[in-house]
């Protein structure tokens, strides 16, 4: 196999997206069909964000070692905003998520084809009780207005961000690498849907939205999938998610990041100092020592 084997930085993160993309949505949509054809009902809601949250924890798993594991495109330009990715990795990498969260959809669909047919006797409808565009795109709860899910999106991905940038900062709690994943799925993802579930459902993913969209109006639902709320929320979770990809970004830089002293710092007295070294080891204990 070695004959095969790409060398290319670019292609190798490309690719990399693409495969960590894909578990992500595949395991999050599949996981939604399940609970829509088995009409689970209210129990979709405490269960969707873990589904979600070990989706994401199992995608970071799969690629994080090549491109870190955005599977996200807000994450991505979020990061991309602070300096912590070349701004030439961008395209590749957006060009994998998205790519990877459509053939997600296809594989979702073909999976479930049968089950969504026969549970809702061949319709394939976007909104009311029988609706289940749901298991690929998000859709705004009734009476929720644009703005309204415009500032959920910008804040939830704002907190995911931050949250990452905290988890990954070896200055702050220093988690441990093969942690990441945990960390990030379980109590970041997992935590925010959670959190911010209710409005319009929790994307926080423009690729994890936008691409199953696009599949489930080509695979049957049609334009409605689009025009939901007169064509008022389909591009939220797009517009949105990058905004807060840069806002959470910027705020943990801002307010944290920005101010480790450096190694070098020459602390103003003696006093100051051997409290930050003090500290500093505390918090190395601390985070590799059971509690």
């Amino acid at each position: 196999m070695s004959r095969f084997r790409i060398k290319n930085q670019t292609i190798r993160e490309f690719l990399a997206e693409l495969l960590g993309t894909f578990t992500l949505t595949c395991v999050g949509c599949s996981g939604g069909a399940y609970m829509t054809v088995a009409k689970e009902g209210g129990i979709s809601h405490a269960v969707g964000p873990w589904i979600w949250g070990m989706g994401l924890t199992a995608a970071i798993y799969v690629c994080g070692g090549v491109s870190g594991g955005h599977v996200n495109p807000a994450v991505t330009l979020g990061m991309a905003s602070v300096g912590k990715l070349p701004w030439r990795k961008v395209i590749h990498y957006f060009l994998g998520q998205y790519i990877g969260a459509f053939l997600a959809a296809v594989v979702t669909y073909c999976v479930y084809r049968e089950a969504i047919l026969n549970t809702f006797d061949h319709k394939l409808l976007t909104t009311g009780p029988n609706a289940t565009a749901g298991i690929f795109g998000t859709f705004p709860a009734a009476g929720i207005t644009t703005l309204t899910t415009v500032i959920d999106q910008i804040v939830a991905v704002g907190f995911f961000l931050l949250l990452i940038n905290a988890i990954t900062d070896e200055k702050n709690m220093a988690c441990p690498k093969g942690l990441v994943p945990i960390a990030i799925g379980m109590t970041d993802l997992g935590l925010l849907v959670f959190a911010f579930g209710y409005n319009c459902g929790g994307p926080i993913n423009p690729a994890r939205d936008f691409s199953p969209r696009l599949f489930s109006a080509m695979a049957g639902w049609g334009t409605e999938v689009f025009s939901v709320n007169n064509y008022g929320y389909f591009w939220v979770p797009f517009v949105g998610c990058h905004i807060g990809g840069i806002v959470g970004c910027w705020i943990y830089k801002l307010f944290i990041e920005n101010h480790w002293p450096d190694e070098s710092y020459d602390f103003p007295n003696s006093n100051e100092s051997e409290n930050y070294n003090v500290s500093s080891k505390n918090i190395a204990v601390n985070s590799i020592e059971p509690i």
